[in-house]
């Protein structure tokens, strides 16, 4: 009768089979969604529909060429998603193909000075129209010959310049400190990602080294099962 039934092949297919990988990509330099760098050493992660195929008494898994997804992450991105489950929506990711069609580039972020100025000058816009509209008002109520205002209408006046000084006292101050700590996060990312990228040359290097000095590994003592059994000591003559 032979093997037949050993070497024939069956494929199994299913919607819901699917292959999963993770790699690490270098680039001359790209942005990524959530990060204000640009990035030369990235994280890819790539889901793709797959099959069974069973031959030879073994299942192996194949994946189809055409990704359902790619995204990308920088090394930071990547070590918050496997270390924080369950953190609000998750990381930031950046899509870079979806059903087989490739994504649009990542657009450049926006610089950080950039960002917290324009946020600063709304403020401070909003508080100098608001102060300009209450000072129009009580000059109004001070010309000659016009009706004094009454406690109500002063009650008003004073609840916009309380909310002016407000807006000074701290919007203003809110924004510096939201500035002074967007910056210590932005730091301390750059410096994450610099030591990711510090490690993954190192350890590149080690084994390039390691193959062109065609040097083997050292090799380690298997350990020695005992019977279980103790042994009694021999009696020293």
């Amino acid at each position: 009768m032979g093997n037949k039934g050993l070497n024939e092949e069956t494929v199994e297919k299913h919607e819901s089979y699917g292959m999963v990988g993770i790699n690490r990509v270098s680039s001359s330099g790209t942005y990524l969604f959530g990060s204000i760098m640009k990035h030369h050493s990235f994280i890819t992660l790539t889901v793709k529909r797959a099959s069974r195929r069973r031959t030879l008494a073994q299942d192996w898994f194949s994946a189809e060429s055409r990704a359902l997804i790619e995204i990308e992450m920088s090394h930071t991105q990547f070590g918050t998603l496997i270390t924080s489950p369950g953190m609000g929506d998750g990381v930031p990711c950046t899509i870079r193909a979806y059903d087989g069609a490739l994504a649009e580039q990542c657009p450049a972020p926006e610089a950080m000075t950039s960002k917290f100025a324009e946020d600063l000058k709304k403020t401070t816009e909003e508080t100098v129209a608001q102060l300009k509209a209450l000072s129009q008002q009580l000059g109004e109520a001070l010309l000659p010959g016009n009706k004094a205002l009454n406690k109500t209408e002063l009650k008003v006046l004073l609840q916009g310049i309380q909310s002016a000084v407000q807006s000074v006292t701290n919007s203003i101050p809110y924004i510096e400190q939201s500035f002074g700590e967007e910056m210590e996060d932005q730091t301390n990312t750059a410096v994450g990602e610099l030591e990711a990228v510090a490690a993954h040359l190192i350890h590149n290097t080690g084994l390039k080294a390691i193959a062109a000095a065609n040097a083997a590994l050292p090799e380690f003592p298997k350990p020695q099962l005992g019977t279980g059994e103790e042994e009694t000591p021999q009696k020293q003559r």
